[in-house]
């Protein structure tokens, strides 16, 4: 009898060992490096912004064009002759022809190729900002996932280990040893271990379609799992995090690009009020014989209805333009929020992964270990061991939930640092 109760003891604290810190750093394989470059590739609102940087930076040389010339002609004579075939006895007939440009106040074309300018920079910088976002999502995500594997690799490998110590307790009711409790116990743990584990199940395939879903796949394609991962160490506290965030997010340098695409356009609509011109040159000849003429006409737009057309256009530049800041106060404090956020968490965490696998753990298996030599010589009852089995499994779970969430804090503060974090 104590055979099997020997087993079990050894089966139990091999399948209760726990990587330590050190080995979760080991060198990574590139199945997370691929993955980002897949997306960078395949994810469709990523080529998007892309599209649209094409499309702001083709507007840059149209804006700065001056308007289309207008080339006429005609002809003039009395109203008994058909036109364009006037006839040598009709003294009066003439030929004209004609060529006019549009002249806009010297400035506004300039300002206009600028403005278009500014709006393709802010594109680029929507774009990365994008990117990065993209990137730490499918980190988060992928992290999710393997969470979710893990714990189900857990789950089920200690519902082994519960079975049989199940089958240990039906043998020893059988012969009157323990009471009938121990057995039903025992079966009431490896129920509640199936509930988990078909909890976990669905979580990992919600990741996996959402990790799909980034990388333009079909929802029930397989994803690769990483045994570990690379993470740097955080550069600096989070005073130095917020500095970098101010220096690299491409969220805040996107909005300066508005800002300054406000400023510009608030100039272009005061520029609106200046007039426009135009010049016209005219060639005549009539039909008699004389030679041909010209002539010149310069035309100057008045803004006469500058209190209905351009004074609302200032408006709404200014009203713009301060909306832009705005915009740009909300992102500062959104981005001071999430980097806070962010390495509140991954400290944190890094401090409960330490106190796992320096305290927590160690001190959880020595229980286990004295409940079951206590249990082996009738010292303690079923239950206890059978609480403290669990509690180390409880304890094995969060460790594997405190590395998840470490990682995808590195991976959430990648955008605003600019720099990688978790490989």
């Amino acid at each position: 009898m104590n055979t099997p109760r020997i087993a079990l003891v050894a089966a139990v604290m091999t399948a209760l060992a726990v990587p330590s810190l050190a080995q979760v750093a080991e060198a990574p394989s590139s199945i997370l490096g691929s993955l980002v470059g897949e997306l960078e590739r395949n994810n469709p609102e990523l080529k998007a912004t892309r599209r649209e940087i094409d499309m702001r930076t083709a507007r840059i040389a149209p804006a700065g064009a001056p308007p289309d010339p207008s080339l006429s002609f005609g002809y003039m004579s009395g109203f008994l002759r058909p036109p364009f075939f006037p006839s040598a006895s009709t003294p009066d007939g003439a030929r004209q022809f004609g060529l006019s440009q549009e002249l806009p106040f010297p400035g506004k074309l300039a300002l206009r190729s600028t403005v278009a300018a500014t709006e393709a920079d802010a594109a680029r910088w929507n774009s990365e900002d994008v990117r990065l976002r993209l990137i730490a999502d499918l980190k988060g995500g992928y992290f999710e996932y393997v969470l979710a594997d893990r714990s189900l690799a857990i789950i089920d490998r200690n519902k082994q280990l519960l079975e049989q110590v199940r089958d240990i307790a039906e043998s020893q009711f059988r012969v009157g040893k323990v009471p009938q409790q121990d057995v039903l116990k025992a079966q009431l743990e490896i129920s509640m271990l199936l509930e988990r584990a078909a909890m976990l199940q669905q979580e990992r395939a919600t990741a996996q379609a959402a990790l799909n879903g980034l990388l333009y796949r079909a929802p029930d394609t397989p994803v690769e799992l990483q045994a570990s991962f690379d993470a740097a160490p955080l550069p600096g506290d989070v005073q130095q995090l917020r500095a970098l965030a101010l220096e690299r997010y491409p969220g805040l340098r996107r909005d300066e690009q508005l800002i300054q695409r406000g400023q510009q356009g608030l100039q272009l609509a005061r520029k609106e009020i200046l007039p426009d011109f135009a010049v016209n040159v005219t060639t005549q000849q009539l039909v008699s014989g004389m030679p041909w003429m010209y002539g010149v006409d310069v035309m100057v737009k008045v803004p006469l209805f500058w209190q209905r057309k351009q004074r609302p256009m200032i408006a709404e530049a200014a009203a713009a333009l301060d909306a832009g800041r705005r915009m740009r106060e909300n992102t500062l404090a959104q981005t001071q929020s999430a980097v806070t956020q962010a390495y509140v968490m991954a400290s944190t965490a890094e401090r409960l992964m330490r106190l796992y696998t320096d305290s927590i753990l160690p001190q959880a298996r020595l229980t286990l270990e004295s409940s079951i030599a206590a249990y082996q010589v009738g010292a303690a009852d079923f239950l206890t061991l059978l609480m403290n089995f669990t509690a180390v499994l409880a304890n094995e779970l969060s460790y594997e939930q405190q590395q998840a969430q470490y990682r995808r804090a590195l991976a959430e503060l990648e955008p605003y640092v600019g720099t990688t974090l978790i490989r």
